[in-house]
């Protein structure tokens, strides 16, 4: 991005069931507001989260009742971040085995570097909830969290990592355009040999690096700016 005119735009889906929540936390990160009186969405919404004047984040809201479930593909194609949204307040295992068989039978729809996020939201109507350990074990993941819209527990931290994964993805862009430029006047071959970090090491911040992600995250200038969002107990 070292055109200032440049305005680089990522695609995210947010996946879940119907009354999840997901445009409850879209408008919670985008507007800062919760609305109790949301209506289902049908089909999918729209909502453009700005990082700064070159970086947004085109976010798709989809539909979580099955008779749109068809439709799904359509909004998922070409989507770089998938956030799936799990009501801790229903069936867990019901949700997180749903969702997860839909992006393991869907991946050609995503672009190949896609990153996958796991949010439990409601956390407003059981402060007690804990992850289950097999889930915090998934290495699909590139962060987990437990959120609330209504209270805005854990949003910052959201925002915050979207933030960061957004600019890499952009970073990882303009790297591969480079090599592919360089293998193509070469006659070379260009190769992936990068891998990721661990962004937390501490549990209780439910930030993960992934085995699924390609990615080598260096976080260190943001170390500040993420440190306040690191106590699990804030609510």
């Amino acid at each position: 991005m070292s055109d200032n005119n440049t305005v680089s735009k990522i695609k995210l889906i947010l996946i879940g069931n119907s009354a999840a929540g997901k445009t409850c936390i879209v408008q919670r990160m985008v507007n800062n507001i919760f609305n109790v009186n949301n209506s289902s969405t049908i089909g999918a919404a729209y909502m453009m989260y700005s990082i700064n004047k070159n970086l947004k984040i085109e976010m798709w809201d989809t539909a979580g009742q099955e008779r749109f479930y068809s439709l799904l593909p359509m909004y998922a194609r070409g989507a770089e971040m998938i956030i799936i949204v799990v009501d801790i307040e229903k069936n867990i295992e019901e949700q997180f085995v749903k969702w997860s068989k839909y992006i393991e039978n869907n991946k050609k729809l995503f672009l190949p570097h896609f990153k996958l996020f796991l949010i439990f939201n409601k956390y407003d109507l059981n402060t007690k909830f804990e992850i289950p350990n097999v889930i915090l074990e998934q290495t699909q993941f590139i962060y987990i969290s437990i959120v609330s819209a209504k209270s805005a527990h854990n949003i910052d931290k959201l925002k915050t990592y979207l933030e960061v994964v957004a600019k890499k993805i952009v970073e990882e862009r303009a790297t591969h355009m480079h090599l592919h430029a360089n293998s193509n006047s070469n006659g070379g071959n260009v190769g992936n040999n990068s891998n990721i970090r661990d962004i937390g090491e501490n549990k209780n911040d439910t930030i993960f690096g992934s085995k699924f992600s390609n990615m080598n995250i260096n976080i260190s200038e943001y170390g500040d700016k993420m440190k306040k969002y690191y106590d699990a107990t804030h609510c």
